[in-house]
C-alpha cells in the first residue's frame, strides 16, 4: 500500500512540476518564455501610441492630450525596457503621425499637417545616442500623399501620388532645403510599386507597366542622389504577369507571377541577373508545388484548374546556408464588411476637431491574412523546399506582412500575434518531417485577467536569434477586481 501510494504522489508531483514549466500551450517540445513586460496604462478608445525598434533600443511614442498644442512622449527603452531617455514634443494640434522610420539606429517621425492640402510635412529626427531632436518642415508644390520615404545621409527620397493618382519621386536635399522631383512617372499607364535603397548613394524605383501583349512587367530604374538615371532591370514572361518583383545582390530576382486579366497569384519566378539583363529564368507555378496543393486540396485533373485565390506579396528575399529563401504571404481586402467588425468601425480621437472620427470606408473591413509561404532555392533556381501555411483568422487594418520568420539549419520558424496568442510553426527542412505547431497566451501580471486583446494596434518584432517583443493594447481586470486599459510591449524568447 505504502509503495502504491509513493508511486502515485510521485506521478502526481512530476505532473505538477511539468505543467508549472510549461509555457507553450501545446507541445512539451519547445518553451516560448515570457522573458519581461512592461504596461502603460491609457484612456478609453486611445490608440495612439506607436512603436519601433532599432538594433539596441525600443522606441515608443505616445499622444498626450493638453491644453493647446498636442504633446508627444517619447520614450527610449533597451531591450530589457530600462529607460534610457523621456522627453516630451509639443506640436501644432494640426500635426499627425505618419509613420515611424528607423535608420542607422535614428527615429525619424513623419507627420503630415492636416487640412493643409497635403502641402505641408515635418519630420522628426531623434537620435538614440543622445536624445537630440531635430525638426525639418518641409514644403511640397503639389497636394501629395506621401507612401515611403528613404533616407540617406543628407537626403530624402520621397515617393508620393498625387490626387489623380499619378507617381511622383522627390529628392530632398537637407543642407540646402532643395526640392528635385523626377516627373517621369507622372504616367498612367506607369504604377511605381516601391522605392528602396541599393547603397548609400543609390535607390531603386520598381514600376510596373503593361507590354504589347498586355501582359504586366516589373522594371527597375536606378537613380543617384541627384535625380541621375544609372541603369535599368526589366523582369518580364511571355505567358504570365509579373505583379512583384523582389532583387537579391544584384544577382537573382524573384517574382509573383498572375494571369493575364488577374492578379491572382498563379506561381512564382526566379531570374539569375547579369549586366542588369535577366539571362536565366525559372518558373514554379503553385499547382505543382505538393506543399500548397496539399494544403488546398487540390486533386490534379485534366478538368480540374488550380486556384488559390489570393494575391500574395514578397516579405523577405535573402540568402542563408547557401540556399535563396523567399518569403510571402497572402493579403486580401474585405471589402463587404458586415457593419459590426472591429475594423469596420475604429474610432480615433481628432485632435484637431475634438472629436472622434470615423474610417472613410464603412464598408471596408481590413485586410485577411489567409497563408504565407517559405519557399526554399538553390542558385540555379531550383525550388529545395517549400513550407505553406494556412494563417489563423488574422484580420488587419494596415496593409503589410505581419509573419516573422527565424532561419535555422534544421528548421525555420515563424510566427505571428493575433488576439493576445501567439502563433508559432516549426518547419523541418527534412522532407518526411512534420511541422509543428505552438501557441501561447501572452502573458499579463500575475493573477491578473486579460479581458480582450485588442486587434489594431498588434504586432511583432524579431530581436534576433529566437528573441521578438510583442505589442499591442488589452483590456485586464486586476486582483482587487478593477479594470485597466494597457499598452503592452512583452518580450518573448523561444527556447528548444
Amino acid at each position: 500500500m505504502i509503495k502504491i501510494f509513493n508511486t502515485l504522489f510521485f506521478l502526481l508531483i512530476s505532473n505538477l512540476l511539468t505543467l508549472s514549466n510549461l509555457k507553450s500551450q501545446d507541445n512539451l517540445e519547445s518553451i516560448i518564455d515570457q522573458k519581461k513586460r512592461i504596461e502603460f496604462e491609457i484612456d478609453f478608445l486611445n490608440r495612439n501610441n506607436y512603436l519601433s525598434v532599432s538594433k539596441d533600443h525600443i522606441f515608443l511614442l505616445r499622444e498626450n492630450e493638453s491644453e493647446k498644442d498636442l504633446k508627444w512622449n517619447i520614450k527610449l527603452l533597451d531591450y530589457n525596457f530600462k529607460s534610457i531617455n523621456d522627453t516630451t514634443i509639443s506640436l501644432d494640434r494640426s500635426y499627425f503621425i505618419n509613420k515611424i522610420d528607423e535608420y542607422k539606429g535614428d527615429f525619424h517621425l513623419f507627420f503630415k499637417r492636416n487640412y493643409s492640402n497635403d502641402k505641408k510635412y515635418l519630420i522628426i529626427k531623434y537620435s538614440s545616442q543622445n536624445g537630440n531632436i531635430i525638426y525639418q518642415e518641409m514644403n511640397f508644390p503639389l497636394s501629395l500623399e506621401v507612401k515611403k520615404v528613404l533616407y540617406f545621409k543628407n537626403y530624402f527620397v520621397f515617393l508620393s501620388k498625387t490626387n489623380n493618382s499619378k507617381n511622383l519621386i522627390s529628392i530632398y536635399n537637407i543642407d540646402n532645403n532643395q526640392l528635385n522631383n523626377i516627373y517621369e512617372f507622372m504616367n498612367f499607364d506607369k504604377n511605381v510599386l516601391k522605392i528602396n535603397k541599393i547603397n548609400s548613394s543609390t535607390f531603386g524605383v520598381i514600376v510596373s507597366e503593361d507590354n504589347s501583349n498586355g501582359l504586366k512587367v516589373i522594371s527597375r530604374s536606378v537613380y543617384d542622389l541627384n535625380g541621375n538615371s544609372k541603369d535599368k532591370i526589366r523582369i518580364e514572361n511571355k505567358d504570365f504577369s509579373v505583379t512583384e518583383t523582389r532583387f537579391l545582390e544584384n544577382k537573382y530576382a524573384i517574382s509573383i507571377l498572375s494571369n493575364k486579366r488577374s492578379r491572382e497569384s498563379v506561381g512564382v519566378q526566379y531570374n539569375k541577373l547579369d549586366n542588369n539583363m535577366a539571362v536565366s529564368q525559372k518558373v514554379h507555378l503553385f499547382e505543382n508545388l505538393n506543399s500548397i496543393t496539399t494544403l488546398t486540396n487540390y486533386k490534379k485533373t485534366k478538368r480540374s484548374k488550380f486556384r488559390i485565390g489570393e494575391l500574395f506579396y514578397i516579405d523577405s528575399l535573402s540568402i542563408y546556408d547557401n540556399k535563396i529563401l523567399l518569403t510571402i504571404e497572402s493579403l486580401k481586402s474585405d471589402d463587404n464588411n458586415d457593419g459590426f467588425s472591429n475594423y469596420q468601425y475604429i474610432p480615433f480621437y481628432n485632435t484637431y476637431s475634438g472629436t472622434y472620427d470615423r474610417k472613410i470606408n464603412p464598408r471596408f473591413g481590413g485586410y485577411l491574412h489567409n497563408y504565407f509561404m517559405i519557399l526554399s532555392f538553390d542558385y540555379d533556381g531550383e525550388i529545395v523546399r517549400t513550407h505553406a501555411k494556412k494563417i489563423d483568422q488574422l484580420q488587419t487594418f494596415e496593409k503589410k506582412i505581419y509573419v516573422e520568420y527565424i532561419f535555422g539549419n534544421d528548421y525555420h520558424l515563424s510566427s505571428y500575434v493575433n488576439k493576445g496568442k501567439i502563433f508559432i510553426s516549426k518547419h523541418f527542412n527534412k522532407i518526411a518531417a512534420e511541422d509543428k505547431e505552438y501557441t501561447y497566451d501572452i502573458e499579463t501580471f500575475d493573477n491578473e485577467t486579460t479581458i480582450k486583446t485588442e486587434t489594431n494596434p498588434e504586432g511583432t518584432y524579431h530581436l534576433g536569434n529566437k528573441v521578438f517583443i510583442t505589442y499591442g493594447i488589452q483590456n485586464i481586470k486586476k486582483i482587487n477586481n478593477d479594470r485597466k486599459r494597457v499598452f503592452f510591449i512583452n518580450k518573448i524568447e523561444i527556447i528548444d
